[in-house]
């Protein structure tokens, strides 16, 4: 049976509380990093530190689900505040889900996109079921298609009553289907709410002559989509989600480890940046670093490099901050107002905003510094109240 363990970012569990030793907490370590994930967890002597990442991670006997810390008081306002921010950056278009069913699972991240899969893929399967034109080899009783001469001569010598072809078919036992019934049978093996799995049976039922085999996130990121099929995009999308970060089992068909885990930091910022673009078409630009400078009095490997969150019109600079600032209590960290000074000096903007997130408070802007024609002012952005209606968060920018 898993174990469930539900946390917080920024919180530290002991390797006792997730069951493993030392042994197996380095393999836990190399599986996040062969996934490319090396920065999500601090792996400390006592125990391991979860950082600005949320989401699930599924190990040997246990299930890590990360919640987000800052923008919800409770398990299901940090779901709903996270998959609001989710669909707003289309990182996830997930727009109905069973809240009611799902919040009685001690597991409602993962669920939520489990359930969300079979919702989509139904719904899509109801309406048209995806076939292709399959290239085949047979040896048949009858010419179909064009014959293989070598390879009709190698196994039918002698045998005059059959003949070795090739043809096209036209299919639904395709790639594309084979990858949907995969990681529908291995979500089903996952899913702990009834309904859900019930939705997964009824896909591998329609699913029935379709061949059950693991298709990997390589073969499955070949997939073309054709301008019948489009309606399977958002579903294909999450398949390679699911596919991505998991580790499957050949034997088994189905998924032995998963990590979909979400950078908070980065999710805030685009979060911001995608705001700020309904609110002001064509006035927003997101960065790339940038060299500031290329060395220092001959030395190598001196070059240092800038990357300002967003730049706003003309003269504004925002950048975002995932973390609490609690006004007029709180003031900004002496580093983040010196990398805004940073950023006056080498981008030549008066306007400089530093942008965090809060619970406590409507969105509002603060002058914190204005001197020499730069004024430095925090933004505040209350995620609880965005989440309840984007006019209300638009509205907030009308200061800008």
């Amino acid at each position: 049976m898993i174990k469930q363990i539900t946390t917080q970012e920024w919180k530290k569990i002991s390797y006792a509380e997730l069951g493993l030793n030392q042994e197996q907490a380095k393999s836990f370590k190399n599986f996040l990093e062969d996934k490319g994930l090396t920065t999500v967890l601090d792996f400390q002597l006592d125990g391991i530190k979860t950082e600005a990442y949320v989401g699930s991670i599924r190990f040997a006997d246990f299930q890590l689900n990360i919640l987000p810390k800052i923008i919800g008081g409770n398990d299901s306002s940090c779901l709903e505040n996270l998959m609001f921010m989710l669909r707003y950056t289309k990182k996830l278009e997930i727009h109905t889900i069973d809240s009611a069913e799902i919040s009685k699972t001690k597991q409602p991240f993962l669920e939520i996109l489990i359930a969300h899969y079979a919702n989509i893929l139904l719904n899509a399967l109801q309406r048209h079921i995806p076939h292709h034109y399959e290239t085949k080899e047979e040896n048949l009783s009858a010419v179909r298609g064009r014959i293989l001469f070598a390879e009709n001569q190698l196994v039918n010598m002698g045998n005059l009553a059959r003949v070795y072809c090739q043809f096209d078919e036209f299919t639904s036992d395709n790639l594309l289907n084979q990858t949907f019934k995969f990681v529908a049978q291995a979500l089903c093996l996952l899913t702990a709410v009834p309904a859900t799995r019930a939705r997964l049976n009824k896909i591998l039922a329609i699913y029935e002559d379709v061949e059950l085999r693991a298709i990997s996130y390589v073969q499955a990121k070949k997939i073309l989509l054709n301008r019948n099929q489009l309606i399977f995009k958002d579903v294909l999308d999450l398949a390679l989600l699911f596919l991505q970060h998991s580790t499957i089992s050949l034997h088994n068909k189905t998924f032995t480890n998963l990590a979909i885990l979400f950078d908070m930091n980065k999710l805030f910022e685009e979060f911001v940046a995608a705001a700020l673009e309904k609110a002001f078409p064509g006035q927003v630009q997101t960065q790339k670093s940038l060299t500031i400078i290329d060395s220092i009095n001959g030395y190598t490997n001196t070059s240092y490099s800038i990357r300002p969150d967003i730049l706003f019109r003309n003269d504004t600079i925002i950048d975002t901050k995932y973390k609490i600032l609690d006004l007029p209590d709180n003031k900004p960290s002496e580093a983040d107002i010196y990398q805004m000074l940073a950023y006056n000096r080498f981008f030549n903007r008066q306007n400089i905003i530093l942008c965090y997130p809060t619970f406590k408070q409507n969105c509002c802007q603060n002058i914190f510094w204005a001197e020499n024609a730069i004024m430095l002012s925090i933004l505040t952005i209350n995620l609880r109240e965005a989440s309840e209606g984007t006019d209300l968060l638009l509205r907030n920018f009308r200061f800008l």
